[in-house]
């Protein structure tokens, strides 16, 4: 698991009352290497401090403006631990703003953090006719994408195209279009002998980041 932890401070705090003390609130996003998938859980946390030192027993609420939206709405609300962190599960089909706050408490002032975006990757899946072909054989994978992203590009890869992983240099084998259901089809004809793993990959598109399919290990004989 990945853990980005980023200090974000309101721009514009409300007035602090009588007594109370001044927070900050500190939002981590927790995620794996494959990145937020639609249709998926995910989890957000973030740490409410007060003067350096974290703050427990306080009601964070989780809000989320998707793409499209005018507004943010809430996702729900937890209240924070001994180490001063709460988190929240919610589902995403597409990228959004997500912005941690607390209301305030008798004995500590409101904050929020800064709003940030989450790029979320459309749901991808795929099949191959055959995945050991012989030369000269036409390879056909098709698949569908959640949500739907019709005239978005679609793309057939082999390589590494994964973060901070290693392996060989990616080769785009094949390009299509989504078609208007959110299905694909992508061929590619292989002359040569070759061990491969291939991959779907559709490019930022709209509402959504970057998806990738699973990878399907190939052979042509």
């Amino acid at each position: 698991m990945v853990v980005l932890m980023m200090l974000c401070v309101s721009p514009a705090l409300p007035a602090v009352a009588a007594g109370a003390d001044p927070t900050e609130v500190f939002p981590i996003v927790v995620d794996d290497l494959s990145g937020p998938v639609a249709g998926k859980p995910l989890v957000f946390a973030a740490t409410l401090v007060d003067s350096g030192a974290p703050a427990p027993g306080e009601v964070l609420s989780l809000w989320v403006q998707p793409s499209g939206s005018a507004d943010f709405t809430e996702v729900g609300q937890a209240t924070t631990n001994a180490a001063g962190t709460a988190s929240l599960s919610t589902v995403l089909d597409r990228n959004a703003m997500v912005q941690w706050r607390f209301g305030g408490s008798s004995a500590r002032a409101a904050s929020s953090s800064t709003p940030y975006v989450v790029e979320i990757a459309p749901a991808l899946t795929r099949r191959a006719n055959d995945l050991t072909l012989r030369r000269g054989q036409r390879l056909v994978v098709r698949g569908r994408t959640s949500p739907a992203k019709p005239g978005c590009a679609v793309e057939l890869w082999r390589g590494e195209l994964r973060p901070l992983m290693v392996g060989p240099k990616p080769v785009r084998l094949a390009r299509s279009t989504v078609r208007a259901d959110g299905s694909y089809r992508l061929t590619r004809r292989f002359h040569r002998h070759l061990r491969a793993r291939i991959a779907v990959v559709i490019p930022a598109c709209g509402d959504n980041g970057r998806g990738l399919s699973a990878y399907l290990g190939l052979r042509v004989r």
